[in-house]
């Protein structure tokens, strides 16, 4: 009788896409695990950022998973032939085509050019699931960049660009805490002497270089996955997923009252531990990749009426 009731309570169709989630996010780390430098590369803009006497506005990184060795640009504009030009110039000229490079699935990145370019160069283009950017390394680094930057400029921000040469510096000699040595150790096999270098005459003791990685990638995944609790779908299963719609002032609608989650959907490929490809229960189309952050299960009630009730409130958004 209690698992009946339980079963019923569960299965409560706009409970399922109102009520959030109180369990721990789902998906364990799977970290990337690059074995040389620029095996692995993550391509990201940031900005807008205020429009500089030089007319840039943005920012274009490029980060080597193995070495943490950054290059950024500052550009004008955030489009597919700009991530394409810089990539050619200051990625695949100095160091050669990376084997992967990771982005997001922004509008410049996931263009037919910008896919061209990249795979003509020989580099496997991979994207981050929606909603999920964590994959991407220069989320990371971003958020150093506009920390340096914002104690830069002080209260002159459109001069943002004028530091970038010394806050790369400062970024590729500084250790890394996942290697516990420098950038360009890592890549060069030897630090970038200065002037106090040359008066000190330090010494650098060699490491392992992949051993420091994989005891990083394990410590990382450690405490990663002690916040986090497997999950796991089939092909076949009904999901619903997190929706993230916007507040709509002309038509009455806001966001903060809208559901929460949308469905349901239907598991129609399992791409890899916490990645999935969802299908439309309705139309059969694909609806995306999804991680399993963003992913729950239907509580599936014993009569027909479930699927159709959760389609009915989900029409509401």
């Amino acid at each position: 009788m209690s698992a009946d009731v339980k079963r019923y309570v569960t299965s409560c169709a706009v409970c399922q896409l109102i009520k959030p989630c109180q369990r721990k996010p789902a998906g364990l780390m799977v970290p990337i695990l690059p074995q040389k430098p620029w095996e692995y590369a993550g391509v990201d803009f940031v900005g807008p950022l205020p429009r500089s006497a030089s007319g840039n506005a943005y920012l274009l990184v490029f980060v080597d998973y193995f070495s943490k060795w950054v290059e950024v640009c500052a550009v004008r504009e955030a489009t597919a032939q700009v991530a394409a030009s810089k990539f050619i110039s200051e990625v695949f000229a100095r160091h050669g085509a990376p084997t992967y490079l990771i982005s997001d699935r922004g509008t410049p990145f996931v263009s037919e050019f910008f896919e061209h370019v990249i795979s003509t160069l020989g580099t496997v283009h991979r994207l981050t699931t929606a909603y999920h950017p964590q994959t991407n390394a220069t989320e990371r680094v971003n958020r150093t960049l506009k920390t340096a930057i914002r104690a830069y400029v002080g209260d002159k921000h459109t001069s943002w660009d004028k530091f970038l040469p010394q806050i790369c510096f400062a970024l590729r000699t500084a250790p890394h805490e996942s290697t516990g040595q420098s950038p360009c150790m890592m890549l060069y096999g030897r630090e970038l002497e200065t002037p106090l270098d040359l008066i000190t005459l330090p010494t650098c003791d060699n490491v392992d270089e992949p051993a420091a990685l994989d005891r990083s990638h394990d410590r990382q995944k450690h405490y990663y996955d002690l916040r986090r609790r497997p999950a796991s779908f089939s092909v076949g299963d009904l999901v619903r997923v997190k929706s993230r719609p916007r507040s709509d002032a002309q038509s009455n609608f806001t966001a903060k009252l809208a559901p929460l989650y949308s469905g349901p959907l239907r598991v129609s490929q399992k791409l890899g531990d916490v990645n999935y490809r969802l299908t439309r229960l309705d139309t059969g189309t694909d609806a995306g990749v999804y991680h399993v952050v963003n992913i729950l299960p239907v509580a599936e009630e014993r009569n027909s009426r479930l699927t159709s009730s959760i389609s009915n409130c989900s029409k509401l958004q």
